[in-house]
This record gives structure tokens, C-alpha cells and sequence, in this order.
């Protein structure tokens, strides 16, 4: 099993939060190790397939939240 701290790290170089030098190595260890370069796969697989789809609130949920905001926003003094 990976790391978290290793995971974590993908996840950073996945959305480019990485800075260039760490980036960079991690991109070394990928390259030669095939279970990291695996989960590397798996999480830029997930990312696209996250980014390919669209969801949006039903118009009844939008309503519920907006409507508990409004009741609640004296709330935010307290």
C-alpha cells in the first residue's frame, strides 16, 4: 500500500499544487515505480472522468437551502 503522505502528494501534482522541485521528483518516483505509477493512472483516470461530468442541484434543493439561509442568517450575530 502507498503512503498517505505519497497519495496526498498525487493528488497535489494531479492539480498542479506541487512546487515544481517536489513535482518533479515525484514525477521520477512515478516513472520508476510501477505501483505509484499505477495509483498515478488511477487518480488522473478518476479526475477526468470527475471532470466529464456535470451535476447540478434540483431546483427544489436550491429552494430548501436558500430558504433555511434566510430563516437562519440572524444566526451569524450570535
Amino acid at each position: 500500500m502507498i503512503q498517505s503522505s505519497t497519495s496526498d502528494s498525487l493528488l497535489l501534482l494531479a492539480y498542479g499544487e506541487l512546487p515544481e522541485s517536489e513535482a518533479s521528483a515525484l514525477r521520477e518516483q512515478i516513472a520508476s515505480d510501477p505501483v505509484l505509477a499505477a495509483e498515478w493512472d488511477a487518480i488522473r483516470l478518476t479526475i477526468d472522468e470527475l471532470s466529464a461530468t456535470s451535476v447540478s442541484p434540483s431546483e427544489t434543493s436550491t429552494k430548501i437551502v436558500l430558504e433555511h439561509s434566510c430563516k437562519t442568517e440572524h444566526l451569524q450575530d450570535i
